[in-house]
């Protein structure tokens, strides 16, 4: 980690409490910084589409830290297709928390929220956000929409933000046995059609269904993309590394039906097709979020000549072509259909499907700190891959407090399971 962010994220931290204003102001110059340095100075090792979407995904987090007033917090699984729809700019839990490690600073924003009564064991990217609004760093948005489906901490977070904000919130309840029958389906996309008055009610626009229709039609375009990108990977080494396949998730999820994530997945198709065929390196099938922060992470896997990172399974949760006639149901079925949802087999068999198709050899199951999810479908996971040939490394980590992780262990243990992996080749 460099000096001079260290110091940054101190000097931000410092100023949180009793200059809340002066630390919003040095994330949004930060930010700023840092996306022209990855638009005009990247990494040269990085594809053309990482770069693309390093600054696209800078561009995405820093805009409601300005324009709050057309903004929406929201959780990685809330369908912000009608979001773009409705010209409002999404801030999702996940990605401002991990921006706020970026600048070495979330840890200030942690000990906040931990010392005012919210438990330590609450997920860590949650806690960073908590921590950022009720210091009054993080700007009031217009309001808030989350879902409850796979991570528990939604609705204490989300509820409390609103609560401190006196904002509206909108939930969409998601049935928690994974069911996605005819029944299911019309549970969630009545919740939608009442999400869509909620936004009309707190925009004072009429909602446009034809925006959103456009909206469903370059998302099915940028689905057929991925699927054939997902095609190429199977049988290459495509470079890859553990910041550009958490930035994936930003297209995959919060953006995608955007103008943005159409090029996105444009440029990453592009990029797969000029990669020669695969050269024998070890590859890796993540599961869960990324520990991108780590410099033990990065070494190992960005641009290296040994091992290939595959793709996140969250980067492959629900992957199918929506109906833009029937674009609330559509959407959803398609929250229903991710394989996050219900039982540990369910994810697992995903997993295992996905491994196959990729021609994984590992799998890296990643026990993100106060997921419970994860962390309780760990052992049943490994035990059905493992029975069906695919070797699992069950690793714990933090994908965002830095001080809250046994690096030394972790690399060891990663290590040992890659050469394992190596001699198995």
């Amino acid at each position: 980690m460099s000096q001079i962010i260290k110091k940054f994220g101190q000097i931000v931290g410092s100023n949180m409490e009793k200059h809340p204003k002066r630390s919003l102001n040095l994330l949004r110059f930060g930010y700023a910084y840092s996306g022209l340095q990855m638009k005009y100075f990247p990494e040269k090792y990085l594809l053309p589409n990482q770069v693309y979407s390093s600054v696209v995904c800078n561009r995405l987090i820093r805009y409601p830290l300005s324009n709050p007033e057309n903004s929406a917090v929201v959780n990685i699984f809330f369908p912000c297709e009608l979001l773009h729809a409705a010209g409002i700019r999404p801030e999702f839990v996940e990605g401002f928390a991990g921006y706020l490690n970026g600048a070495c600073c979330e840890r200030y924003f942690i000990d906040y929220i931990e010392n005012v009564g919210m438990p330590k064991t609450l997920c860590s990217y949650h806690k960073a956000l908590l921590g950022a609004a009720f210091s009054n760093v993080l700007p009031k948005p217009k309001f808030i929409m989350f879902t409850t489906m796979i991570c528990d901490a939604n609705i204490i977070t989300f509820r409390a933000l609103a609560d401190f904000w006196k904002i509206p919130l909108f939930t969409v309840d998601i049935p928690g046995n994974s069911s996605n029958d005819a029944e299911a389906i019309s549970y969630v996309e009545e919740q939608l059609k009442q999400a869509v008055t909620f936004i009309e009610e707190n925009t004072n626009k009429k909602f446009d269904y034809k925006k959103l229709k456009e909206v469903i039609r370059r998302e099915n375009r940028s689905t057929m993309l991925y699927k054939e990108y997902l095609k190429e990977l199977s049988s290459k080494d495509i470079p890859n590394d553990v910041t550009s396949e958490m930035y994936k998730l930003f297209f995959t999820h919060i953006l995608n039906g955007s103008e943005e994530a159409e090029k996105y997945f444009e440029m990453l198709l592009d990029d797969a097709k000029k990669i020669e065929e695969a050269n024998g390196r070890i590859r890796i099938l993540w599961c869960h979020t990324l520990p991108y922060w780590q410099k033990s992470m990065k070494e190992i896997f960005n641009n290296s000549e040994k091992y290939q990172l595959l793709c996140s399974d969250m980067n492959f949760d629900a992957i199918m072509e929506l109906d833009e006639d029937k674009p609330l149901r559509s959407l959803a079925a398609k929250l229903l259909n991710n394989h996050g949802l219900g039982s540990a087999e369910r994810r697992a068999g995903k997993l295992l499907h996905m491994a196959k198709y990729l021609n994984a050899d590992g799998v890296i199951y990643f026990n993100h700190w106060g997921c419970k999810k994860t962390l309780g479908g760990s052992g049943i996971t490994k035990k059905i891959l493992e029975e069906n040939g695919i070797p699992v490394l069950v690793l714990d980590g933090d994908g965002c407090d830095r001080e809250n992780v046994n690096d030394g262990q972790m690399t060891t243990r990663l290590q040992a399971f890659l050469e394992i992996l190596e001699k198995r080749k």
